[in-house]
């Protein structure tokens, strides 16, 4: 099964700790999973957020096989670009985030 999921939500939120925790379960139990971030949800997945502690546990996701895109566009409005985020994030648009939710068998949106 895919799932998706979209987070607006800063690392020190609440749901951003959700996600994570939903997403590792899921991809332990053999699931394809996608995290969109958007809004501060782009924070999630910053460099130096993650060495200094702030992370929800995003940079682990990665290294379970878990898909994480950003859009580029919230990123370049928070004056960031590739180099400030974790290795293994894709860049994508508002278009690629519908093409997601049409493909994944369960979408949770978390805004």
């Amino acid at each position: 099964m895919k799932i998706g999921f979209l987070l607006h939500k800063s690392p020190e939120h609440q749901d951003a700790h959700t996600v994570a925790r939903l997403a590792e379960g899921f991809a332990d139990g053999g699931h394809e999973v996608a995290i969109f971030l958007m809004e501060d949800g782009v924070f999630n997945v910053i460099t130096n957020h993650v060495n200094k502690g702030l992370s929800s546990g995003f940079d682990k996701l990665l290294s379970k096989g878990v898909k994480i895109a950003l859009c580029s566009y919230t990123s370049e409005i928070r004056g960031m670009g590739r180099d400030n985020f974790l290795n293994g994030v894709d860049f994508h648009s508002q278009y690629d985030l519908s093409r997601l939710i049409s493909e994944c068998d369960r979408f949770l949106s978390f805004v």
